[in-house]
């Protein structure tokens, strides 16, 4: 099976077509035919043969594994629930693993570390955002987690015009347009899923975080936005408590905090495999080289960029009018100033 996301094309490999079809499941619009592999992953439904191993000294540990390095081979270790090995030489990775929820986290998280890498070498841009369209404009709306970007989308989807986008980070051109990306929209309220038909939905019982609902974006297959678009309007969203929501037009700088935390530095996204399969923590803390790029590529975003401040409230049927008349305000032509 073949993913081709945005250029990168990689290769998954399992003896068993039920878990290759749920491994690729949020990877469903960027299914290829045919292509060049620069990546091959091959996922393996055993104990990970520790036997089989070199004899190796832990590099780092975090609280979910080990990594182990050599010049050679890197393995991450998840204290013997599983596995994940790479091969410098061959550019190829094997995840070990008996546990159908481990091996579909693995995947997805080593597939978005990969990707990572590509989009910095290819000086695109990762951000950490919901993001729709609406009459061939990009909206982004970087939220923090957990503050309700998959409810604002699943709301949104509701509303005539809108495409989905990205639910939960939109990718940015080399010259600052935004592409689509979507994979799946998730959500720990099992209760949001029970108007999608059952096909559309599935659980993953993650390592750290348990259980999570899952979306199929297919669901919405007629509301994905498939275009780069140009014309990009950014938004930082702020909640506020028995608050009214509101849109209103802001400079750019009062976004470059955002841009920062979301784009540039990507906190929100997960780049956890993407530090362990390059290099060292420490050497990854002296690559200024990335920033500088990303900051590059965020600044051609930002230039071409309108830009606005949405205050969310808690209620989202609100949220949602709001947002549903500021975009369809967009296009209506200014009032005509009264002469003197």
């Amino acid at each position: 099976m073949l993913i081709s996301l945005h250029g990168l094309v990689i290769e998954c490999t399992t003896a068993s077509a039920a878990l290759e079809a749920q491994l690729v499941r949020p990877f469903g619009l960027f299914l290829a035919q045919a292509g060049t592999p620069e990546v091959r992953i091959t996922i393996v439904e055993t104990a990970p043969p520790y036997d089989r191993f070199p004899q190796l000294e832990a590099s780092f540990s975090t609280p979910r594994n080990i990594v182990y390095d050599t010049r050679e081979y890197k393995v991450v270790d998840y204290f013997g629930k599983g596995a994940t090995v790479e091969d410098k030489t061959r550019r190829s990775f094997t995840i070990y693993g008996k546990d159908g929820n481990f091996l579909q986290e693995a995947f997805y998280l080593l597939v978005l570390s990969i990707f990572g890498q590509y989009c910095d070498r290819h000086g695109m841009l990762r951000v950490h955002a919901m993001a729709l369209s609406y009459a061939d404009k990009a909206i982004l709306m970087p939220i923090p987690p957990g503050g309700g970007k998959s409810t604002m989308a699943i709301a949104m989807l509701q509303e005539d015009g809108f495409r989905l986008i990205s639910d939960d980070e939109p990718i940015v051109s080399r010259n600052g347009a935004i592409l689509p990306f979507a994979l799946r929209i998730g959500t720990l309220d099992k209760s949001k899923t029970e108007a999608i038909p059952a096909e559309f939905v599935y659980s993953i019982d993650r390592m750290e975080f348990g259980l999570k609902y899952f979306i199929d974006v297919r669901y919405w297959e007629s509301r994905l936005e498939q275009r780069a678009l140009e014309d990009v309007i950014y938004m930082a969203a702020r909640r506020v408590l028995n608050g009214t929501p509101s849109i209103r037009a802001i400079p750019k700088r009062r976004v470059l905090k955002s841009l920062f935390r979301d784009a540039i530095i990507g906190v929100g996204l997960y780049q956890g495999l993407e530090f362990m399969f390059s290099h060292s923590v420490w050497s990854n803390v002296r690559q200024l080289a990335t920033l500088a790029r990303r900051s590059r590529v965020a600044w051609k975003m930002l230039r071409r960029a309108r830009i606005y401040e949405f205050i969310l409230s808690g209620d989202v049927g609100e949220n949602r009018r709001i947002l549903g008349e500021f975009a369809r305000g967009l296009d209506r032509p200014a009032p005509e100033r009264p002469r003197s």
